[in-house]
């Protein structure tokens, strides 16, 4: 019900602002005295803005995540504990030199 509540509220506001624009510019060629308005359209678009910035404040409506939160760490091994490498090779860069003499960058491992 709130959501064609504002949405009416929206629209109305959408169209007062449309015909109070309309309504308070004046063609250049007119030299006429339109403060007051001016005066209207700045307090029609005081109104609007506040009622923007009124509806701002609001929580969006989208809920909780649908999918399930992913605990962090290696994946536990066959009696609970988790797995772990005994060794990991050390691996260096070093420059080779191809047949044609063109330098390359090589990863060696122990």
């Amino acid at each position: 019900m709130t959501t064609r509540l504002h949405t009416f509220v929206t629209t109305g506001l959408v169209a007062l602002t449309i015909a109070g624009s309309a309504f308070a510019t004046a063609s250049q060629a007119e030299a006429r005295n339109n403060f007051g308005r001016g005066l209207v359209a700045g307090i029609a678009g005081a109104l609007i803005g506040g009622a923007l910035l009124a509806n701002g404040h609001h929580a969006s409506g989208y809920g909780p995540p649908a999918y399930a939160v992913v605990p962090y760490g290696p994946p536990p091994g066959p009696y609970g504990a988790p797995i772990y490498a005994s060794h990991y090779p050390a691996c260096h860069v070093v420059w080779r030199q191809d047949a044609w003499g063109d330098m390359y960058r090589a990863r060696v491992c122990d």
